[in-house]
This record gives structure tokens, C-alpha cells and sequence, in this order.
């Protein structure tokens, strides 16, 4: 069963200029993602993007690189259009794929065997698509004009996060993996619909790179 993983990578960054490229522990951040990808079975890793210098990388790394229209190459650009171009592509070049793994190049830090757990994962799960997570404790506040008010927690019998039970705890998208039956791309405009499933992940691999001191910590994990 064929797995189909887009990398999107616009050569456009308002906060980090030229970030796919940015050097991170030794090589461009982008080929981080591509060389865990490659790692997985059946597998077909591609590159969307319209900049030459990240096609050239991604293509030296050894992923098959899609030329991305310009029409979706926009500041405004949601991602989801540019994984049914890509889908598209991939079914008129290779044959349709079974799965469809969403990696953000941007969340570069992801344990050895995370990627073949995850589809291993979907599959036996039978899930229509499967969003990575990590735990986060439900220690949450919001305020109003009447005051604070805890949010899925009794402040008044508070556990410690060790005696939590999975149930009690909450997760936190990381943007980093999705794995999506390409049909709800395709009907929905959606990464996620149908029947949804956690994948949680290590706390380590929720490092999403927005700022240099991302890059440091993203950096310090990866090369450890």
C-alpha cells in the first residue's frame, strides 16, 4: 500500500526569511523531513514548491519534486489545495496512493520509527485520518467579565500530571504529521473529517519552528 507524503515548501517566509533552507544541524531544514520520510516503506516522498533553489535541494536529498502553480503559491494559500494538486500529480505520474502523510518541514524534530508507527498506526485503526499530538496536562485558564474559570480541570483536586489517566490529560495538534485517506482531501477541502484518530507523539516532537529560538532548540534535539 503506497504511501504518498507531501512536504509542502513555499520559498516565501514572512517570519523566517528562506526558512526550508535555513541551515539546522548541518544541513537545510528541509531535508530533515525529506531523510525520515524516505525511511518509510512503499513510499513516495514529494516536494510541492515553486522556488528553484528548495526544487534543486529537495531533488539532491532524493525526493520527486512537484512544481507547484503559482495560483497556489500565495501568502493566502491554505495548504489543503496544494495536497489535492499534489495528490493529483502523484495519481497521473505513479498511480493513486492508498495514504496520504502531510509533513510540515517545519517541525523537524521526529523520533527514529515516529513515521512507520504513524501509518502502521492508520491502517490498523481504520481510521479516515490521523493528526499528530502530544500530552499536554489540562492545567488551562480563560478569563471574562465574571472572572477566571478553569477549563477541563477541578482546580479544587488537583492531580499530579504523573497520576493522570489518558483520559484526563489533553492534546495538542503539532502541526508536525498527518495521515489522511486522500478521498477526504479530495470531498472535504480537509486534512482531517471522517472517523479522527490521536497520534500522539514524544513531547520533543512538538518543536514547530516559528522563531530563531526554535531553531536552536529544534537543532539541539536533532543533533543529540
Amino acid at each position: 500500500m503506497t504511501t504518498l507524503v507531501v512536504i509542502p515548501a513555499r520559498g516565501g517566509s514572512k517570519g523566517i526569511p528562506r526558512k526550508n533552507l535555513l541551515p539546522v544541524g548541518g544541513k537545510p531544514l528541509i531535508v530533515w523531513t525529506i531523510e525520515q520520510a524516505l525511511a518509510l516503506d512503499d513510499v513516495i516522498v514529494a516536494v510541492s514548491t515553486e522556488d528553484a533553489e528548495i526544487s534543486a535541494v529537495a531533488r539532491n536529498a532524493g525526493a520527486w519534486v512537484i512544481r507547484r502553480p503559482e495560483a497556489l503559491a500565495q501568502d493566502e494559500t491554505p495548504t489543503e489545495p496544494v495536497v489535492v494538486h499534489a495528490i493529483a500529480t502523484c495519481e497521473a505520474q505513479y498511480g493513486r496512493p492508498e495514504r496520504v502523510m502531510l509533513l510540515q518541514a517545519t517541525s523537524p524534530v521526529r523520533l527514529e520509527g515516529t513515521l512507520q508507527r504513524a501509518v502502521e498506526e492508520f491502517d490498523a485503526s481504520g481510521v479516515d485520518s490521523l493528526v499528530g499530538v502530544v500530552p499536554n496536562p489540562p492545567f488551562l485558564w480563560s478569563q471574562d467579565d465574571d472572572g477566571v474559570v478553569s477549563a477541563h480541570w477541578d482546580w479544587e483536586h488537583r492531580l499530579r500530571r504523573q497520576d493522570m489517566t489518558a483520559g484526563q490529560l489533553r492534546y495538542r495538534e503539532t502541526g508536525s504529521m498527518y495521515v489522511t485517506k486522500p478521498e477526504i482531501y479530495e470531498t472535504l477541502g480537509n486534512r482531517m473529517g471522517g472517523r479522527i484518530g490521536l497520534f500522539v507523539m514524544a513531547e520533543a516532537e512538538g518543536v514547530d519552528i516559528d522563531t530563531l529560538h526554535d531553531v536552536s532548540l529544534a537543532e539541539a534535539l536533532l543533533t543529540r
